[in-house]
């Protein structure tokens, strides 16, 4: 009889607790619930990778606005090139050099020039902009001056150039950003356009077009074009594999005098923040 009571404590424990389930019912269920988590988190990675792509080259509307990118899917695009300058007090500096692996498609070969193609949406059209440029070449600039890229220096060893700070043969100074919309005929003539602040934001306009940021006296409009503006054409196509009209001009830098030698700036011992 003892038994056969402890078996009827035994089956009445079993139904109270709901143990006739499988041992292994509990840990089956968490695991179907750990797989559907892990189904969630694939699908929310994949629309994060989506979205990045789409960030990359679409989400910016469509790429008919010139330059247009490179998008490699057959469709028309651009491959544009600007003359590109920094003059201080008169003087033009050494021209830039490139900086880290382009991932946007603007940049420059140490020619004087800004190779403008676009790979990507986010730098075509009205997203061309100086301020990618800058980016490229490690220049910093703002309203009120410009610091070099690093290694790069002025002949006198300065690297910066600053309002309020540098003065050209005493006088104050300003930097501003002149534009001519045809480099190649840009020589001894005004620019079209001078821009005194928000450099970066200037966009790129047209093929073939040259941009000199200049310091001056405060007032002046007396600026250069690039030196490279007048070999922009043979220049450009050497970059594009084609043979320059001027096979003299090769396509290494540019064809004036480029310096960084700065004889009549002077900048103030209190370098300021």
């Amino acid at each position: 009889m003892a038994s056969s009571s402890s078996a009827k404590k035994v089956a009445r424990v079993a139904a109270k607790s709901g143990s006739g389930k499988p041992a292994g019912a509990a840990s089956g269920s968490s695991r179907n619930w750990m797989f559907g988590v892990g189904i969630v988190v694939i699908i929310a990675l994949g629309i994060g990778i989506v979205a990045m792509a789409r960030s990359e080259n679409g989400g910016y509307g469509d790429n008919s606005t010139p330059p247009k990118a490179n998008l490699q899917n057959g469709d028309p695009f651009d491959h544009w090139h600007a003359a590109f300058a920094i003059e201080v007090c008169g003087t033009e500096l050494d021209p830039l050099q490139d900086g880290p692996t382009d991932v946007q498609g603007i940049h420059t070969h140490g020619d004087g020039l800004v190779h403008i193609h676009p790979f990507t949406r986010a730098a075509a059209g009205n997203r061309a902009t100086l301020a990618k440029y800058f980016k490229q070449v490690g220049l910093t600039v703002t309203n009120s001056g410009f610091e070099l890229p690093e290694g790069m220096t002025m002949e006198d060893g300065a690297t910066t150039v600053k309002v309020g700070e540098t003065t050209c043969a005493g006088k104050p100074g300003e930097l501003v950003l002149a534009h001519w919309k045809d480099a190649a005929n840009a020589a001894g003539t005004k620019p079209d356009k001078i821009y005194k602040k928000d450099f970066g934001s200037v966009r790129f306009t047209e093929d073939l077009g040259a941009y000199t940021l200049a310091f001056v006296p405060k007032g002046s409009t007396d600026i250069q074009p690039p030196s490279s503006a007048a070999e922009i054409e043979s220049l450009g196509a050497a970059d594009s594999g084609t043979t320059p009209s001027d096979s003299g001009s090769g396509g290494s830098g540019s064809s004036g005098s480029s310096t960084a030698t700065v004889p009549d700036t002077t900048t103030s011992q209190d370098s300021g923040g």
